[in-house]
């Protein structure tokens, strides 16, 4: 159980954390949604967010890729940091994000920890927890990866 191996880029993990950086750059709401097992809950600084429906999903990232792309990022990059699964069905992972812009120069970035969980159709978030972008950049591993391959 303490199997610790590097991040592929065809790592299930990654694949999905790309899909769904596209959705989110490209605004693309169906996208973002079918990357959500609801209900689910979002915490940052700010507070909390609980999201029943998927209507709230889309409705919380309404907008999002516009203001975005007036600021001038185009593309959300992820690096999957670990993998931590609790148990054979829901994993914990840490995520580092750059946001680039259409040269893909890194311009922001963010940390964040999502609680995922596994289902016949692959992994779905059901909880993001918002983390500093330093906090989260450390060596990419893997720590027991129960993602079927």
């Amino acid at each position: 159980m303490d199997d610790q191996r590097p991040m592929g880029d065809r790592d299930p993990l990654t694949t999905f954390f790309v899909r769904y950086g596209d959705a989110l750059a490209s605004g693309n709401l169906p996208g973002i949604c079918s990357c959500y097992d609801v209900p689910a809950l979002v915490v940052h600084e700010r507070g909390a967010m609980a999201i029943d429906s998927r209507r709230q999903v889309e409705d919380a990232f309404d907008g999002a890729a516009e203001v975005h792309r007036a600021a001038g990022l185009v593309a959300a990059r992820p690096t999957v940091l670990t993998v931590e699964p609790l148990t054979d069905v829901p994993a914990i992972a840490n995520v580092y994000w750059d946001y680039c812009d259409a040269e893909g120069r890194s311009r922001e970035q963010d940390g964040y920890r999502y609680l995922l969980r596994y289902t016949a159709g692959g992994p779905l978030i059901q909880v993001v927890v918002e983390t500093p972008p330093a906090r989260s950049a450390s060596a990419p591993q893997v720590i027991n990866d129960p993602s079927p391959s």
